[in-house]
């Protein structure tokens, strides 16, 4: 046992020790300006700050200024800070017309004599001074895919090459009154600082929205009043997605982003599993956000794989801001076959078994006073939902408990506080990351009635993140336990233990790089025969197997991630290294006697706004233990991100996750 705590304080902290031997300025180091502030005119400079509104600022520095002083810039400011070393491509590309029109429309020269400066904080903080002030107006200005921002609207389609101006004029806009249903805030409104934050970020979490960001200003014929400017970037209306390991399994996705220029949303994927029984897959999905501005969302789901074989509609309205009185929704499916029980909190099970369900919650926020920069809220919510088999193994009093019909009851008391920071180069070197910081503890009793058994439930569960300010670092804690209870005790029981950290971007000469380390620890408690934990991908990256299982499980991770500073024809680069250790063990077994399993590897990920595809990661893995039904080595393609931030949004009551 003392190994492998050794082993996991290693892992947890060397991260931050390494951070700090590395540290650059933090992101209040953003307008350090040493001797170029002298030479600065005061207009300027309070031009900055009256600005706060405008997280991004063009300021017109001289050649001379800029070699006087170095410039601090914020993380989110690296894209724009780059290097560009294509001065010989350059000159190739401009001997022909078609390569010129070409060139132009991968690479984007910086203007010279300017500096770009963000004031980054708190995200409330640029919008407190307009706090409880009427919103008069709210105008919606909605930008291309490519070659724009949303902290510097200048776009000029001179300054692009044709192809890029083609792309640009042939997407399909989202519409001002599409993006004006999603908003909670209207004309007339008393302005709530956290509320405009929210909004921003509900935005962003949008299929077709790149980015956003809000201006407020004062209204010039009274001052009593403000006008909402709210500047939306548009995701390009295709996507695509592809995962492979390049040996017998991959998947390749097709999505619309915009259908109809509705902001609905078409997503169909085509799988292959060359080790399976069944081994073609196809998967479709049409989500509506937001149905005539009632924030209600409707989706509808069809999934046929190796798998699963469902079907579902679900229409939610979800709590999207604190101030979201009443939240709920409902939900009806069929699954004609799985490996797995939802409600059950099992999967990878044997039996052939198909069956219906219904789903119905709902939710009420309470809000709290404002404290120590905190928003606060408590929120009660309860949820119905059965579980009716069509085709089942025999049951009977003492067997196949997973497969009865039953109805489950449940409510949970939440309590939340929260607030957001803003930044970048963290999970992602794109666009913009909110940061979500705060507390959150819940309560959640429920009672189960089955054919032959009856229970009760009761869980805890509490999660606390923090993101330091001043140094950039991000810490969080969670901690849950749920368990059934019957006249024989607790049953079905959940311990789940784990903790966080990512630390401040990191300086190595021209590179920025971060370290991330985590540890998790998962235990079930009298759990059922054949419901088991298994050691799968968010444990150790790329690892999975059948036959490696038990009813505990410890499992830690340390990564390193490189933003390198180059950009070639458009892509911007990352490379990751991670080393993941995972360990499990049966219920009668100590953790300490079991076999330690480890991965190593490396990752390239690349980064492109202005492609079908934006995120490719080729990621490569040496393990150096395996199962019976393991490899040793993997190679994987993927789309995807991997990593975020705890959501403090309060959904359904369930139990404890076991996985």
């Amino acid at each position: 046992m003392k190994r492998i705590v050794f082993t996991l304080i290693i892992c947890f902290w060397v991260g931050r020790v390494l951070a700090i031997d590395h540290r650059i300025p933090a992101v209040q180091d953003s307008v350090r300006l040493d001797t170029v502030k002298k030479s600065l005119q005061a207009q300027s400079l309070q031009h900055l700050l009256e600005r706060d509104s405008l997280p991004l600022m063009t300021l017109p520095v001289s050649e001379a200024q800029m070699k006087m002083s170095p410039v601090y810039l914020p993380d989110s400011l690296i894209r724009d800070t780059l290097r560009y070393e294509y001065t010989k491509i350059k000159d190739f590309a401009y001997k022909a017309k078609w390569t010129k029109e070409l060139y132009k429309m991968v690479f984007v020269n910086p203007r010279r004599g300017y500096l770009n400066v963000m004031r980054t904080q708190n995200s409330e903080e640029r919008f407190k001074a307009y706090s409880g002030k009427v919103i008069h107006d709210i105008s919606i200005v909605v930008l291309p895919p490519y070659g724009t921002s949303v902290y510097d609207t200048t776009y000029f389609e001179e300054d692009m090459g044709w192809l890029k101006t083609l792309a640009n004029k042939t997407h399909m806009k989202t519409a001002e009154k599409v993006i004006r249903r999603q908003l909670t805030i209207k004309p007339g409104m008393l302005l709530v600082p956290f509320e405009l934050v929210q909004n921003e970020i509900l935005l962003r979490r949008l299929d077709y929205i790149d980015d956003a960001n809000m201006i407020v200003t004062e209204d010039p014929d009274n001052p009593a009043q403000v006008n909402v400017t709210l500047i939306c970037k548009d995701q390009l209306s295709w996507g695509a997605t592809v995962e492979s390991n390049f040996l017998n399994s991959f998947d390749i996705g097709l999505e619309n982003k915009n259908f109809m220029k509705l902001g609905h949303v078409l997503n169909y994927e085509f799988s292959y599993r060359g080790t399976k029984d069944k081994k073609w897959g196809n998967e479709l999905e049409y989500k509506v956000n937001s149905l005539w501005g009632t924030h209600i969302n409707i989706r509808g789901y069809y999934r046929n794989d190796y798998r699963e074989k469902e079907v579902f509609v679900d229409v939610e309205r979800q709590f999207l801001t604190n101030r979201m009185k009443w939240a709920g929704g409902m939900g009806v499916g069929r699954v004609f076959y799985s490996d797995d029980l939802p409600d059950r909190n099992v999967n990878r099970l044997e039996e052939l078994f198909n069956y219906h369900y219904q789903d119905v919650w709902l939710g009420k926020s309470f809000l709290l006073p404002y404290r120590y920069s905190y928003n606060q809220n408590m929120f009660l919510t309860g949820r119905f939902f059965t579980t009716l088999f069509n085709n089942r193994p025999l049951v009977t009093d003492d067997t196949n408990h997973l497969y009865y019909n039953r109805r489950d009851y449940f409510a949970a008391f939440t309590y939340i506080k929260m607030k957001y920071y803003k930044a970048n180069l963290i999970y992602d070197f794109g666009r913009t990351e909110d940061i979500p910081t705060g507390l959150m503890l819940s309560l959640t009793t429920g009672y189960e009635k089955s054919e032959f058994d009856n229970y009760g439930y009761i869980a805890g569960e509490c999660h606390y993140s923090h993101f330091n300010k001043y140094d950039e670092r991000y810490y969080a804690l969670e901690a849950a336990l749920g368990s059934y209870v019957n006249e024989d005790g607790f049953t079905r029981g959940t311990l789940k233990l784990g903790a966080s950290h990512i630390s401040n971007l990191c300086s190595w000469g021209s590179f920025k790089f971060r370290f991330y380390n985590d540890v998790h620890y998962v235990k079930g408690i009298r759990r059922y025969p054949g419901d088991f934990l298994y050691m799968e991908d968010r444990n150790i990256r790329g690892f999975s197997s059948d036959t490696l299982r038990g009813n505990q499980k410890l499992s830690s991770s340390l990564a390193t991630t490189f933003f390198l500073p180059y950009i070639k024809k458009g892509f911007r680069v990352s490379i990751s290294s991670f080393c993941d250790f995972g360990v499990i063990a049966a219920d009668n077994k100590k953790l300490v006697h079991s076999k330690t399993y480890w991965g190593f590897g490396v990752g390239v990920n690349l980064r492109n706004d202005n492609v079908v595809i934006k995120n490719i990661s080729f990621r490569f893995a040496v393990y150096p233990t395996i199962p019976e039904d393991g490899r040793s080595f993997q190679a994987i393609l993927s789309s995807g991100n991997r990593g975020s931030f705890y959501d403090y949004h309060v959904t359904k009551p369930q139990v404890i996750q076991y996985e």
